[in-house]
């Protein structure tokens, strides 16, 4: 088949498509959603949607299957719908994971199933073979010469079948990078360029599944292989493969310059519908800026890091159409995302509830089990399996679930719940291959003046001053709450807020401003690249960390402060301020009225928030602690080395490497207001931790019955020894009602117990008197009796495992939040590795299943029986 003019091609195929492919795993789209999507593609000039859900399991593993009544007409109201929205509704089905292509029966169920599709109303389909196994059946083999005559013939006849509609392929070999051996010489693509009838159109990922760049040079190659343009399969904003990150950047790394090379660009962008306005937006303002169709072989690279920094490091990496050799004054992202921040902003204060639906169709009861979505990636029709993505650990057994006890601690000495890690490589390294599953986003930037915006045009946010008391220690960890959800009609699956009263209360200063906006994007930017706050915030934590031994230089030396403490200081306040910010953006976001906005990103930026305030937190530590050991704050750790996006690069800049499972916490159901700020114990906090303590003393309820007439005698025997001899290594967390929890910890547990023995336990020998008789004491007796009896040595083997000691208490009517506990332990656990440490382990009375399931729930297991200190104890430890 010979190749056709680019004029014949637009003739039989029709205009640039530009549109949508909705083919994630995770929750789908909602009815009502996919609706809004066609209204909002039609105003921004769009004109395609592929319609691919894994959630309907009759498009791929029952491609078979016929739908039913209920299911034809949910389909049949959808293509309806697309259609008064001048969108190409486009049907896929994926038969290739069983077809047998030799067997006509299998054909005519496949063109009895698009016949059906037709049947609504559907006038255009697509057949995707991607991520199949490449071994044919003996029977096809008889049959066809490879799998890819077998591929060709069987979509050929169905594409005549259905009278040559609009038809889309996908390619067993999608991208360069899964063409064997290559492009050119790929003897699968060269079948299907040559075979496949002209009027089919092909989709094509790029270089990679998740490409940064695509070139002109790498479409005009693919082009000529497939004798004729590609469609291009964009999966720039794709975020299946890693479900904490969200790409909210604009649409980048493809010059308006392709748009005469292709024959259409369709996003799967990510799984959360509301995270799209940008992507979707800048990708239509990207398909018009080139509506003349001029061919210009040069690319243009609008981000100053691609042009710099190439993560995704190609074979050829000194290709011309690599390098920007002019700007294009027709599309820059940055300007770009300016226009649609400046319109997404009228859409946030659009009432909307938050709403799922069941999936569309369910599998037969008597099938297997579609493969589980967490560990799957889905960025082209594909289902690849991925390295660990730091999957929340939940084989802890709950001590109130164990009939023998609690889950024990190995004698390995290893973290036991570290996740396994992707390889680190330096940005000096040229590593094939690289997708952004696999690697690290580059130092970003989203900097640009507009002169047009009505609003502040600049996305390189001036950080504003903020007053900030230098000596106080606090840091907030706000949880975002302005509303209440009600329960709705278990039939619709529905979750509605209210949000009348929210809408009423408004004030200028909690309206979302451009500036946050940016700042959200900024956090949340794109797969290869952070925003310019987010770098600036990982560049002053990592600083602050590797310069923070002046301090303890500087008061040792006690003398004035040096300008390297005073510029320290300085840039801490800066990283506080630039912290706070994020807060203010986070708490005006959930008040919006666009309620499903607002679930879509409250687990995001929930988690951020969370670790922002670890950082945060850890800072104050570092700038009011008298101890802090160089070899630990000496930078070896470089700041991002691991995926997972920017959460998980702040999270791993704390130096807690046995302990990243406490990052991994569920948000809240709901969106709360409440406010949480953890901080370092003050001496004034003395009298409220003892009260914390006399209220969670018996198993978790209030003791001051208990001891009516010495209401400090718990704490003292509890708490007392640790606020006055390690009052460097405690933590505090506090509501807007007060102190409502603690952390108290030791460095060196040994050290700790001796220091009890000389200085406390005798102050407290005085304060109370032995009892005169020893027999049926009561228990404050018993206490009392205690601080008279020697206290139990610690084993050698328990203090080589777990050199430090924590005790941890919080009212749990007052603290909703169960990443709280966590989170306190993280800020803890920080400061004792900062320190040397690298376990720790608490002791509890045998009897307080209460605190035996808080702390299991933290990630201590219990230490074997010799460790033990006394019978009446338990004894237990985790690695940090």
């Amino acid at each position: 088949m010979s190749c056709l003019t680019d004029g014949e091609l637009n003739m039989l195929n029709g205009n640039f498509l530009c549109g949508v492919v909705e083919g994630f795993y995770g929750r789908p789209w909602t009815t009502e959603q996919r609706k809004e999507l066609f209204k909002r593609m039609n105003k921004l000039g769009m004109n395609t949607y592929l319609y691919a859900p894994k959630d309907d399991y009759k498009h791929r593993a029952y491609w078979r299957d016929l739908y039913s009544v209920e299911e034809a007409d949910h389909l049949t109201t959808l293509i309806e719908s697309a259609k008064e929205n001048n969108i190409t509704f486009v049907y896929a089905l994926s038969p290739g994971l069983d077809i047998t292509f030799s067997n006509s029966k299998e054909i005519t169920c496949l063109k009895r199933k698009l016949e059906q599709i037709s049947t609504f109303g559907c006038t255009a389909f697509s057949l995707l073979f991607d991520d199949i196994e490449t071994e044919m059946s003996g029977a096809d083999k008889e049959i066809f010469q490879s799998f890819a005559h077998a591929q060709v013939s069987v979509t050929n006849e169905v594409y005549q079948h259905l009278a040559q509609p609009t038809f889309l392929f996908c390619p067993t070999e999608y991208c360069a990078t899964r063409a064997v051996p290559d492009v050119q010489n790929s003897e699968y693509l060269n079948t299907i360029g040559s075979k496949l009838l002209p009027g089919i159109d092909i989709l094509w990922t790029g270089p990679k599944v998740i490409s940064k760049r695509i070139s002109i040079q790498s479409v005009e190659e693919i082009s000529t292989v497939l004798c004729r343009p590609p469609v291009i399969w964009d999966n720039y904003h794709a975020n299946d493969y890693d479900q904490r990150r969200l790409f909210l950047g604009p649409y980048d790394g493809r010059t308006p310059e392709l748009i005469p090379y292709l024959h259409g660009v369709l996003l799967n962008p990510n799984c959360e519908y509301e995270a799209n306005f940008i992507p979707l937006h800048t990708v239509a303002q990207w398909s018009k800026s080139n509506i003349d169709g001029v061919k210009k072989d040069i690319v243009i690279s609008d981000s100053s890091v691609t042009s710099d920094i190439k993560l995704e490091t190609e074979v050829d990496c000194s290709s011309d159409e690599d390098i920007s050799s002019k700007l294009s004054e027709s599309y820059q992202p940055r300007s770009a995302l300016i226009v649609a921040i400046n319109d997404w902003l009228t859409e946030l204060y659009t009432k909307k509830v938050a709403a799922w639906v069941q999936p569309l169709a369910g599998p037969p009861e008597s099938t297997q089990t579609v493969v589980n979505t967490c560990m799957t990636v889905n960025t082209c029709m594909t289902v690849t399996s991925t390295t660990n993505t730091c999957v929340p650990v939940s084989g802890i057994t709950p001590l109130s679930a164990a009939a023998n006890g609690i889950p024990q601690l190995s004698d390995s000495g290893g973290s036991y719940m570290q996740p396994t890690m992707n390889p680190v490589y330096s940005f000096g390294d040229c590593k094939p291959e690289v997708e952004p599953m696999d690697t690290i986003p580059t130092i970003g930037t989203a900097t640009v003046t507009s002169t047009a915006a009505p609003v502040s045009s600049s996305i390189e946010l001036e950080l504003k001053p903020i007053d900030t008391d230098a000596e106080n220690i606090d840091v907030e960890i706000k949880e975002a709450k302005c509303d209440e959800q009600t329960d709705s009609d278990t039939d619709t699956v529905m979750q509605i807020d209210s949000t009348e009263e929210i809408a009423d209360k408004k004030d200028v200063e909690d309206k979302l401003s451009f500036e946050d906006m940016a700042l959200l994007v900024d956090l949340f930017y794109l797969p290869f690249e952070h925003g310019r706050t987010a770098v600036k915030l990982l560049n002053d934590f990592h600083w602050l960390k590797t310069n923070a031994r002046c301090l303890r230089s500087a008061k040792s030396k006690k003398t004035a402060a040096s300008e390297e403490v005073t510029e320290w200081q300085s840039r801490a306040k800066t990283f506080e301020e630039q912290v706070n910010m994020v807060n203010v953006m986070a708490d005006r976001l959930v008040k919006i009225p666009n309620r499903a906005l607002v679930y879509d990103f409250y687990p995001y930026v929930w988690d951020i928030r969370g670790v922002l305030g670890l950082l945060s937190s850890f800072v104050k530590w570092l700038g009011s602690s008298k101890n802090h050991r160089e070899a630990f704050m000496g930078g070896e750790q470089e700041p991002w080395v691991f995926r997972g996006g920017l959460t998980a690069e702040f999270q791993r800049m704390l130096p807690i490497d046995g302990a990243h499972d406490l990052f991994f916490n569920r948000p809240p159901d709901r969106p709360t207001c409440k406010t949480y700020t953890i901080r370092p114990f003050l001496p004034a906090d003395e009298a409220a931790v003892y009260e914390v303590c006399r209220k969670t003393c018996d198993d978790g309820c209030d003791g001051t019955d208990v001891f009516p007439d010495q209401p400090d005698l718990i704490g003292d025997q509890l708490v007392g020894g640790f606020v006055t001899t390690s009052p460097e290594f405690c933590f505090v967390v506090e509501d807007d009602s007060g102190l409502c929890g603690y952390i108290l910890a030791a460095l060196d547990a040994k050290v700790y117990h001796k220091k009890l023995e000389l200085g406390w336990t005798r102050a407290m020998c005085q304060k109370y008197p032995k009892p005169d008789v020893m027999e049926n004491l009561s228990p404050a007796q018993e206490i009392i009796a205690s601080f008279h009896n020697r206290t139990p040595l610690i084993p050698d083997s328990l203090h080589k495992r777990f050199p430090s000691i924590v005790k941890i208490d919080i009212l749990p009517n007052r603290i909703e939040d169960n990443g709280i506990p966590k989170r306190m332990l993280a800020c803890t656990l920080s400061a004792l590795k900062a320190n040397g440490s690298h376990g720790a382990f608490c002791e509890i009375s045998v009897g307080d299943r209460h605190m035996l399931d808080l702390y299991t729930s933290l990630g201590f297991l219990c230490v074997p029986k010799e460790d033990m200190l006394c019978e009446d104890t338990v004894v237990l430890g985790r690695n940090i």
